[in-house]
């Protein structure tokens, strides 16, 4: 029988991730608690294929932006579909190559929203959606 959280398990378990394992650069966190056919689609961002692709992406952000960390703004959780959402903001300073652009000593953020599909208490699929031409715009100096 499928694990199915509540609501509250799956908010903190989104928050678990962002907070504890993207913000304090604990990739340990994230492999716990992504299944390992997680596939992410994004909008405005790259998509990746697998977990391990995810997590490097997630492990470039932080080489390329100090101080890079995720600010949640909201959470939203639905335990009967093991579906939630999420709105928050990427906030970093560039002091590496990223996307192509050399480091700039710009700070820049990037607001977003996710949602993911939960399967068996780990998140299996997200769709997230992006500014990024704003991102980008802020990168080259253009914003």
């Amino acid at each position: 029988m499928a694990e199915l959280l509540g609501a509250v398990e799956l908010r903190e378990l989104i928050r678990h991730i962002m907070e504890d394992g993207f913000n304090r650069a604990d990739m340990a966190v994230v492999y716990a608690s992504f299944h390992p056919d997680y596939r992410r689609h994004g909008f405005g961002g790259p998509s990746v294929g697998s977990l391990d692709e995810h997590v490097a992406d997630l492990q470039a952000r932080h080489d390329a932006f100090d101080g890079a960390r995720f600010e949640i703004h909201e959470i939203v959780a639905d335990a009967e579909r093991q579906t939630l959402a999420v709105r928050y903001t990427f906030h970093g300073t560039h002091t590496a190559e990223f996307l192509g652009v050399a480091p700039t000593g710009r700070a820049v953020t990037r607001p977003s929203a996710a949602f993911f599909q939960v399967r068996d208490g780990k998140v299996a699929e997200g769709w997230i959606v992006s500014d990024g031409g704003g991102f980008l715009a802020q990168l080259r100096g253009e914003a």
